[in-house]
């Protein structure tokens, strides 16, 4: 129909979703193996909020598979946190192996299929946050973050926000808490190649009080089923609102 706006497209990622590490890199870590299991190696609960997402969107979904300890896929390729203190002492040589073979295809990736979509991508990228840091409770169970200055994302946030809380008005959902939403990242950084009005990138950071358990199951299915209403809203009343609003979230 002449003058219709092309469908949405919706991005699923989550770059921190695994704490394994090749073998190729094993023994960076051979005094330090409990590092591994901490919350500087992962977001723990990440991996099944993208996954419920990308089926309940009928979304593609991206996730690192290797530890951001490596070589972190939420920084930008000169940022000087991109190596930890772990990868950090390697060669050149070595950092660009990483690079190579953990890091540049992500961006690749991503780049290709906002610029392959034939209109809006909305970009959900999934992380947690540990509960206490530095001997700080953090208050939020749920943050939103986003680029306000950019009127379509920020409207988008909000409507998240909004679902999200009648979902369940006891969890305390904030926008660009506890980080900001413009910090360096992947969406962060795309947003220089890409205009509002063709992508709209959100990091949701889930406590991690949420990463499993029964509790957690409850929390993630809210996330989803908040975050179809407002893609589908988005969306408007036509035939792509209507497809995501039939798909039932997974709780899984």
């Amino acid at each position: 129909m002449p003058g219709r706006e092309p469908p949405l497209s919706v991005l699923i990622t989550a770059e921190h979703a695994s704490n394994a590490v090749p073998s190729r890199w094993a023994e960076l870590f051979d005094d330090s193996r409990d590092v591994l299991r901490t919350h500087r190696a992962w977001d723990p609960g990440s991996l099944p909020l993208a996954r419920a997402l990308a089926e309940a969107l009928g979304a593609k979904l991206m996730t690192g598979r290797w530890t951001r300890l490596l070589v972190d896929l939420n920084r930008s390729e000169h940022h000087p946190k991109r190596f930890s203190a772990f990868s950090r002492t390697l060669t050149a040589a070595e950092r660009e192996e990483l690079t190579r073979a953990l890091w540049r295809s992500h961006w690749q990736a991503y780049a290709e299929f906002v610029r392959a979509a034939p209109g809006r991508v909305i970009h959900l990228a999934c992380h947690s946050f540990t509960p206490v840091l530095d001997g700080k409770v953090r208050s939020t169970d749920i943050g939103l973050l986003h680029d306000p200055s950019r009127p379509d994302e920020d409207a988008f946030c909000r409507a998240l926000q909004k679902a999200l809380r009648g979902r369940d008005p006891d969890l305390a959902v904030h926008r660009n808490r506890p980080y900001r939403g413009t910090s360096d990242g992947l969406g962060a950084w795309h947003r220089r190649m890409f205009d509002d009005s063709k992508l709209n990138t959100l990091e949701i950071e889930l406590n991690q009080r949420f990463a499993e358990g029964r509790e957690a199951v409850a929390v993630r299915t809210a996330i989803v089923t908040a975050a179809v209403e407002a893609i589908a809203t988005l969306a408007g009343g036509g035939q792509r609102a209507a497809s995501v609003q039939n798909r039932s979230p997974a709780a899984s």
